[in-house]
């Protein structure tokens, strides 16, 4: 029986018939797995390339003419069928000629007044919400469900506060206007009354009397015109 185990090769001799009969085990594998010597290798395929033609070539027979589909229309309507399609509402389709809807979807007039009287009605909105905010006689209109029961009354009574609010307005800006005037004359009262009224720069911002106003003549001195004598 052979042993078992087996024997390191380095504690083995590295020259004796041991080796001879391993090695030529070993070509005879090799020599196994090898090609036969008169057949020559197969190469591998290589993809196919076709010559690029001269010029485009065209094929000579196109493609078919696409044709529309044959159709039966059947037999001729008579002029009242004609006239009844005519007249009939399909459903997710425009209304037929002729029609109420036809024309006030087609009619320009009818659309333009109600564009502008949309965008009128939201301004006029717009100005009397500001208006009842803003005035200080907003608690003498009258409510607004009074407009349909008395609309006379309640447009007269709006016309009387309107006034009212562009009369306050009108003096607040008046008063505004002359406290500015009257603190533009202090400030010149003061500039003279501490000489400074002639260290005065470009422009002149202080107020002026009638006879500083320039006129016809050149402005000279105190306020004087310098005369133009002619000839």
């Amino acid at each position: 029986m052979p042993p078992t185990t087996s024997i390191p090769r380095f504690l083995l001799p590295k020259r004796g018939l041991i080796w001879s009969k391993s090695s030529a085990t070993f070509q005879i594998i090799r020599h196994a797995s090898k090609a036969a010597k008169g057949k020559p290798a197969k190469k591998a395929p290589q993809p196919i390339l076709l010559e690029k033609p001269a010029k485009f070539n065209p094929p000579s027979h196109p493609a078919r003419k696409w044709t529309a589909p044959r159709q039966y229309p059947g037999r001729n309507l008579s002029k009242e069928e004609e006239a009844t399609m005519k007249t009939k509402q399909y459903p997710k389709m425009m209304p037929p000629p002729g029609t109420f809807m036809h024309w006030f979807l087609h009619n320009k007039s009818i659309h333009l007044y109600i564009t502008l009287g949309t965008l009128s009605t939201l301004a006029f909105t717009v100005w009397f919400t500001n208006f009842q905010r803003n005035s200080p006689f907003a608690h003498m209109l009258p409510a607004g469900s009074q407009f349909f029961l008395h609309p006379i009354a309640y447009t007269r009574t709006f016309f009387e506060v309107l006034k009212l609010t562009s009369d306050y307005n009108t003096q607040e800006t008046i008063e505004r206007r002359r406290a500015r005037v009257e603190d533009v004359a202090k400030r010149d009262a003061y500039r003279k009354a501490h000489g400074m009224d002639k260290q005065q720069g470009f422009g002149g911002w202080t107020a002026k009397s009638d006879d500083e106003v320039l006129g016809s003549g050149m402005r000279i001195g105190d306020g004087k015109k310098a005369e133009v004598g002619g000839g």
